[in-house]
């Protein structure tokens, strides 16, 4: 029996306490208490009970010199963390050198209580026929003549046929109504039995499974061979848009599941997670359980301990569900894993990827890296032989790349256009609706109007909080910071010079949205971004109308350049191309092809062949060549040419501080002071770091906080980390500084 346990508090994200404390176990818990569950124990000088983990178990101890406290209260009866969950901290607090509470806090459900997760029993309700058939026949002969009681005969045939059938999936058949079933039951011709749900994992259904083509079969093949052979590695699954990556990934997961094993998805959108649980769930059935950041917390601890009780054998969600406790897990499928949504902006500042890996060395399993535009480093990475390549290089049945027309927007407006649509994309829109096809434009900013501006004396109306321009809501009638979310009325006057020449200018998705109403508003326009899509279903609704064709053409953000496969699609429009080509990151002209590679993507993936038009006033710009010539691996290269030059990832790594605060001046000292720190030790130490900056963020100021940047750049990231922290910390102890936040990050993706 254990007589002593090493116990993690809860809330110790501070140096002095982010570490194990030493606690006596009481015999009559010895015989119960385990790593990796949760404790109460008294803490600190007054011994308040504070909440703990478990994370190693003692018969001795060396002599402490004073007398051990007690561990008072086991929560729980069986663990909530095992010895790879531990393990995958441990990583977490190395790697991302942060508090073992916060990467506790990362690992387990949101949300939870001091007290037991409740493992609540699953029920259902099973719709019946009366076993009196007698009964039932005088009803049905008594009701015959009735126009209502055509849908109740439907009915009583169905479950004749169908004697076990959920309440639910009966309902939403078509022919069934809640008023016939009601009815039926008032009579006495069925019944309704709530049941306990016993997991049994339905079979796998081969006939859903779709023939490969020879590009597919082959990569298919070398995931199984992965798969059997029970070892670790990390795959970059490059196709082209429309060429079948998911497919492929349905087939490698139905390989592992017949070996026993089980498999985790992620996606970088809530939007996508629908359509993926659709795929999924036609095949796999039950073994399929969805995870995403609007679940309810009480939602989101019944799926961890569904995984951790092996009723669930594939879960699909974003980044979060990388820590899902599924058990022999074999398989993590990162879908579109370029995009920037798998890094965490909130401490610990993980990468999906990073656990991913980790996960799968721990497991001897696989990592595949999905996605037509790979990142700058996956790329890297494969090309150098750290990750192995799949290539699938054309579109599946009979689709082909869409045709592409590049519109200098200049020349629009030297003819006399000043629309926001060109009359190349609006003659484009025009023909495809009316061959009954159905058209996305990608812009990527929404409201109304993206700022307001006086003529008279050029004034921008900006944020009181935030060095950005409000952007004008024209169904709300308001002006709003997109930052900090302050909103304020529409001024009739220039607030600067009084004039009454005030007007709107730019275009957002809600502006474009109305004009495309006024234009093509019988075909059905819908609009899709953070302001249409907020609740539960909010993505559900719009892209269900879209897919039923209620919905022919669809304005929205990003968001919809994203994973989406809709067949009747033939017109993708960019309105703006150029809104993320100039921005202050080395970065920008990566992300900019990503996402016109990605948008373009969703024209002709059926059998009509698909066209994209792309609005620009930089037509001659890399970006610009390179899709117009359809040359991906020469911007690559040249990319990574360029990266090498600069002394930029993936050659390097970079350490990145954000001090932030009201006093701008304070704000400036202190990362003045910070500089110099790292400037010192950087000369002083063995390992020389490059240091840039400080600099104004790009965005200065947000939510009345101004914000000035620093980067640290070093070839090995280890020792990056113990540069930057070791200065940070050598800056805290001597320095006195008030009124500013400083936070940093290894290896970040937003520069903002």
């Amino acid at each position: 029996m254990p007589c002593y346990a090493q116990i993690i508090i809860q809330f110790a994200t501070v140096n002095e306490i982010d570490r194990p404390f030493t606690y006596e176990v009481a015999p009559e818990i010895s015989s119960r208490i385990q790593v990796g569950q949760r404790v109460k124990v008294p803490f600190g000088r007054y011994n308040h009970l504070q909440l703990g983990y478990v994370v190693k178990l003692m018969n001795e101890v060396q002599e402490t010199g004073y007398r051990l406290k007690k561990v008072a209260v086991l929560i729980d009866e069986k663990p909530i963390l095992d010895n790879k969950q531990l393990e995958l901290i441990s990583f977490i607090v190395d790697y991302y050198a942060t508090s073992y509470a916060a990467a506790i806090d990362v690992v387990l459900p949101p949300g939870l209580k001091e007290e037991p997760i409740a493992v609540e029993e699953m029920s259902e309700k099973k719709v019946r026929l009366v076993e009196d058939r007698i009964k039932l026949k005088a009803y049905c002969n008594a009701n015959a003549h009735k126009q209502t009681f055509a849908k109740q005969k439907w009915l009583i045939d169905y479950l004749r046929e169908h004697t076990d059938i959920n309440q639910k999936e009966l309902l939403a058949l078509p022919e069934v109504s809640a008023s016939s079933l009601k009815t039926l039951e008032k009579n006495g011709c069925i019944y309704i039995e709530e049941e306990k749900v016993v997991y049994h994992p339905d079979p796998i259904c081969e006939m859903r499974f779709k023939t490969l083509n020879d590009q597919q079969e082959q990569a298919v093949q070398y995931l199984k061979a992965l798969n059997e052979a029970n070892v670790y590695r990390t795959i970059l699954l490059e196709g082209v848009t429309g060429s079948g990556k998911t497919e492929v990934f349905l087939h490698a997961i139905r390989e592992v599941l017949m070996r026993g094993g089980t498999a985790l998805v992620l996606v970088p959108e809530i939007a996508l997670t629908d359509q993926t649980l659709f795929r999924f769930k036609e095949r796999f059935g039950n073994r399929v359980a969805l995870s995403h950041s609007r679940m309810s917390a009480k939602e989101r601890q019944r799926l961890y301990m569904r995984a951790k009780n092996n009723e669930v054998s594939i879960i699909i969600g974003p980044r979060s569900a990388v820590f899902m406790p599924l058990d022999n897990l074999k398989l993590i499928v990162v879908d579109e894993a370029h995009e920037s949504s798998y890094k965490s902006e909130t401490t610990p500042k993980y990468h999906a990827i990073d656990i991913a890996k980790k996960r799968m060395m721990q497991n001897k399993g696989q990592v595949l890296l999905a996605t037509a535009t790979p990142s700058i480093e996956s790329y890297a990475a494969a090309r150098s032989g750290e990750y192995s390549l799949l290539t699938l290089n054309k579109r599946i049945g009979e689709a082909v790349l869409p045709e592409v027309d590049i519109v200098d927007m200049r020349l629009e407006i030297q003819k006399g256009n000043n629309s926001v649509l060109s009359h190349t994309l609006f003659e484009a829109i025009k023909d495809a609706l009316e061959a009954d096809g159905q058209v996305m434009l990608l812009l990527n900013r929404r409201g109304y109007s993206t700022f307001i501006n006086c003529r008279s004396c050029g004034h921008v109306i900006k944020c009181d909080h935030c060095d950005v321009s409000m952007t004008y809501h024209a169904s709300q009638q308001i002006l709003q910071c997109h930052y900090c979310g302050k909103t304020s009325d529409v001024p009739e006057v220039c607030p600067e010079c009084g004039s009454k020449y005030i007007r709107f200018m730019g275009s957002g998705t809600e502006k474009v949205e109305a004009y495309l109403k006024e234009c093509f508003g019988n075909y059905g326009v819908a609009r899709m971004d953070m302001d249409t899509t907020t609740g539960k279903e909010g993505h559900q609704k719009i892209l269900s109308a879209f897919r039923k064709k209620e919905v022919r053409l669809l304005i929205g953000t990003q968001m919809i350049a994203k994973g989406h496969d809709f067949p009747a699609v033939t017109l993708v429009g960019v309105l703006s191309a150029d809104l993320s080509l100039f921005m202050q990151d080395f970065r920008s002209n990566e992300r900019t092809y990503q996402l016109l590679t990605q948008a373009m993507g969703r024209a002709g993936r059926g059998k009509e062949k698909g066209r994209v038009v792309i609005q620009t006033y930089n037509p001659n710009h890399l970006v610009m060549e390179v899709i117009r010539n359809n040359a991906q691996e020469a911007f690559y290269e040249q990319e990574l040419a360029n990266r090498e030059m600069l002394g930029y990832p993936p050659y390097t790594h970079i350490f990145s501080l954000l001090v932030s605060g009201l006093d701008e001046e304070e704000v400036i000292r202190t990362i003045q002071l910070l500089s110099q720190y790292y400037r010192y030790y950087s000369q002083k130490g063995q390992s020389h770091f490059r240091v840039i900056g400080p600099t104004s963020a790009v965005i200065s100021k947000i939510g009345d906080e101004y914000r000035w940047r620093l980067l640290i750049i070093g070839e090995e990231r280890e020792k990056l980390l113990i540069y930057g922290k070791f200065c940070l910390e050598k800056f805290y102890n001597k320095e006195k500084v008030s009124g500013t936040k400083i936070q940093w990050d290894v290896d970040p993706l937003a520069m903002l």
